[in-house]
Parts: C-alpha cells; structure tokens; sequence
C-alpha cells in the first residue's frame, strides 16, 4: 500500500511526475478534477467546492464569511478519506500538511529554479520571456501565500518532506523511477489499520466542522467537545447556553454523510456573567 503526497512548484512537472508515479504504482491518482469528484461523492455539496483551490482567500471572504474554514474542512475531510484507502497519489491542496502525522505517508517535493521552468514554460505553452516569468512568479506567490494561511507554513521548507527532487539535475525519468523504488520499500509500505481508522474518524470530524460552521452555529459550537468514534458515533460533550441551540447543532450533525448515531452530554449552562439575573 503506498500513499504519496505530491507538492511542486509551478512548471516544474510535478502533477506529470505524480501521474505517471500512480500509473506504475497501479493506484489512485487525486488531482484537481478527483479531488472534487471525491468531495460529491462524499456528500458534500457542490457549492462547497467554489473556490476550494490553492489560493489565500480574499480579505472580504477572511472578515464577512465563513468559506475559509469551511473550504480547509472540506479539504481536511477529503484528503483524511482518501488516506484511510491506505494507497493514492495527492496532488497539492496541503496534503503534506494534513497526513504530516500518518507515518505511512510519503512527502514529495518537486522543485526547479524560476529560470529553468520559465524556459520549460516559455517551450510548453509558447509564451514570451517576460510573460513566462511573470506567470511563474504569480503563481509561486499564490501557493506561498494559500499554505501560509492555510497552514502558517512555508510551503518550501524541506522538514515538511521526506524527499525533496531537484528536477535539474535527476531529471523526469529518474525522480519518477526513484519515488517508485522509495514507495515500494518496505518502510513506507507498512501501515497500520490503526492508522487508517484514525484517518477514518478525522474525515468525518472535518465534515461535521465544515456542516457547523456553513449552518453559523460556530458561536454555539465553542464550549462543545465533539469526538468521533467508529461506527460514525459522534458524542458531545462540554456545555451549550440554550437548548434549542443544542437540538439544532444535533439536527445538523445528524445529517452529515458518515454519521450514524448523535449522544450528547453537554450541560445546558448560562453564560458567565449572567448568573442570578
């Protein structure tokens, strides 16, 4: 079983490396177009999915709505589902970042200097110099800028990878020959259904997150433990200001793919300040 996450710079061929990884390797191969495929089949509507891509949301999106935490939720939830298959490439979308603790993963970084994927870009897509660069900019800046709001990481530091490819120097066929050597070891084969069952349940949580915050019952949410158990189980636990807000956050959690049971044993309790009113 082999799970692979793919992060490249723009150019620099990594999504043409990831694919041809997963070809020879005989597994899923999770790039933008699977990726919202997998989000639908989960469930989650496909409202949700606008803008669900590798940029920082805009200043109006960040202080008058929620789409930004309900887009992370959405990814965390897809990318911790396709995790708990054991196998797959992703592409992108901080992948890394979320599996960074499932120890059977393995994180590939494709990097090329600006100057050489201008010149590829400048060959692929016929543009001009200026044009090739300024396109190379652009969208390094904008995947700098999604993973340090997303994550408040650098997407570029090599501690977040197991591996980190010069394109350069090894060269297409050789870094896909090499990830393929390194996925088929034995080190990075070995994964422990423990550790898919717990990708299981943290999919789950993060579409019970996301279904919170689009319902605006965050407020509501802030003093509730939620924990997930198999079976979908959810349990809350904590305390909540009114009961009408209790039984609504259960209504919503209730209606969430993958949930079966809701049992709460939150305490209905009034907000400090307002005692002996």
């Amino acid at each position: 079983m082999s799970l692979i996450t793919f992060t490249s710079s723009f150019g620099s061929g990594g999504e043409m490396i990831a694919q041809k990884v997963a070809e020879e390797l005989d597994i899923d191969f999770f790039d933008d177009h699977r990726l919202h495929e997998r989000v639908l089949s989960m469930g989650i509507s496909s409202a949700d999915l606008e803008g669900l891509d590798e940029r920082a949301p805009r200043l109006f999106d960040r202080l008058f709505t929620n789409k930004p935490a309900i887009y992370l939720d959405v990814l965390g939830s897809v990318v911790y589902d396709i995790a708990s298959q054991g196998e797959g490439v992703l592409v992108g979308h901080g992948a890394q970042v979320f599996l960074e603790d499932f120890h059977c993963a393995l994180h590939v970084m494709i990097h090329a200097s600006a100057e050489a994927r201008n010149k590829w870009i400048r060959k692929d897509q016929n543009l001009g110099e200026d044009a090739a660069l300024q396109l190379v900019h652009k969208m390094d800046k904008r995947l700098h800028d999604f993973v340090r709001y997303a994550f408040e990481r650098d997407w570029q530091d090599s501690s977040g990878y197991d591996i980190v490819i010069n394109l350069e120097k090894v060269g297409v066929d050789w870094a896909t020959k090499l990830i393929i050597d390194l996925a088929r070891s034995d080190e990075i084969k070995e994964c422990s259904m423990k550790a898919i069952e717990e990708m299981e349940l943290s999919s789950l949580k993060r579409k019970v997150d996301a279904a919170v915050i689009k319902s605006h019952l965050s407020s509501t949410y802030t003093g509730i433990n939620v924990d997930v158990t198999g079976g979908g189980n959810i349990y809350l636990r904590g305390w909540i200001s009114d009961k009408n807000d209790l039984d609504r956050l259960i209504s919503v959690i209730k209606e969430v793919p993958g949930v079966s049971e809701v049992k709460s044993e939150a305490v209905i309790m009034a907000p400090s300040g307002f005692w002996g009113a």
